[in-house]
């Protein structure tokens, strides 16, 4: 274990270095900086990285750090809920075409999946747009809540502080914020829910051809027994492994669905930044976004590597 600590900090100290010289590059050729000392700049610049101090903002006149977290929060916010949606669909999903490879089911959970894959993020929320929204007006299509709600922000996930507003209409109030997150939360969990299917549905198939999940069917266990306790425990690893580019899909599709549906999050206010020019907004952009990316793929990679040993560990227990 103490091995795999070692490596996975050496990887993101050497993916830390790697980003900041990328970023650091990107910030002196946007203020015209290359005609000065390097050395010294790059030593200013990480000074300013350590104290997370990205200089103001350009649109609002504020702490670059102060606006991110504000709009982090927002884009955190619809990527968790995304994210859960997605995982338990596609872990149900995953686990029955697995367990039926080949079979009707299988063959329409795949196409389909393999369908809603190939539609374009911008299309899908465009045509929720005007079916749900326009045409019958059955949910909100903008913003994170009407504006006739005047919620204070205490904690910044709308739907903790519409509960913790503490007014006679808070429950109204959340169910509206509720109803904003519906077009949101589907667009963008629809590309990692197909993922995740085709990540589970591979790996678990290779597990349940192993000898002891026979063994477990004919001593007449049920599926979902068998899935649970053996089953995923022994594909975990494998999926977690590939639990990466589920994060980039996400990453990569929020800032379509956050400017498409207004969502005041880290999507819309870096097509602003780039817009108006905001060197600071987009410079702070790549760097903690970076970061986060780097830090999440490493710990994916990390709890493959834990789970693997745990596997390892307990191989020898009996079903």
């Amino acid at each position: 274990m103490l091995v795999i600590i070692i490596r996975k900090l050496g990887m993101l100290l050497l993916s830390s270095i790697i980003l900041l010289f990328l970023t650091f590059w990107f910030y002196i050729r946007a203020n015209n900086l290359g005609n000065q000392d390097i050395f010294l700049q790059f030593l200013i610049y990480l000074n300013r990285i350590l104290r997370l101090d990205f200089g103001y903002s350009s649109m609002s006149f504020q702490p670059v750090t102060e606006d991110f977290l504000e709009y982090f929060i927002a884009t955190f916010e619809l990527c968790l809920i995304a994210m859960t949606v997605s995982v338990t669909l596609g872990l149900v999903l995953g686990c029955f075409a697995a367990l039926h490879r080949d079979r009707w089911m299988d063959g329409t959970i795949t196409n389909v999946s393999i369908f809603c894959s190939s539609i374009p993020v911008f299309w899908i929320a465009q045509l929720l747009i005007s079916t749900l929204a326009v045409s019958v007006d059955w949910v909100p299509c903008s913003g994170r809540i009407s504006l006739l709600y005047d919620i204070p922000p205490k904690t910044g996930f709308i739907l903790v502080d519409t509960l913790l507003s503490g007014g006679a209409s808070n429950w109204d109030a959340f169910i509206n914020a509720s109803n904003h997150f519906i077009l949101p939360v589907f667009s963008l969990a629809m590309l990692p829910t197909t993922e995740i299917i085709r990540i589970v549905r591979n790996s678990l198939y290779s597990v349940m051809q192993e000898n002891y999940i026979k063994v477990a069917f004919s001593r007449g266990w049920s599926s979902g027994r068998i899935i649970l306790r053996h089953g995923l425990k022994n594909a975990m690893p494998s999926i977690l492994s590939q639990c990466g580019s589920v994060l980039f899909l996400t990453f990569t599709s929020v800032i379509i669905v956050e400017n498409v549906f207004n969502w005041p999050g880290i999507g819309t206010w870096i097509i602003e930044a780039i817009r108006n020019n905001d060197i600071n907004v987009v410079n702070a952009y790549l760097v903690l976004i970076g970061f986060i990316f780097v830090i999440l793929n490493i710990f994916l990679e990390f709890m493959a590597d834990m789970s693997i040993i745990f596997l390892n560990r307990y191989e020898g227990e009996q079903i």
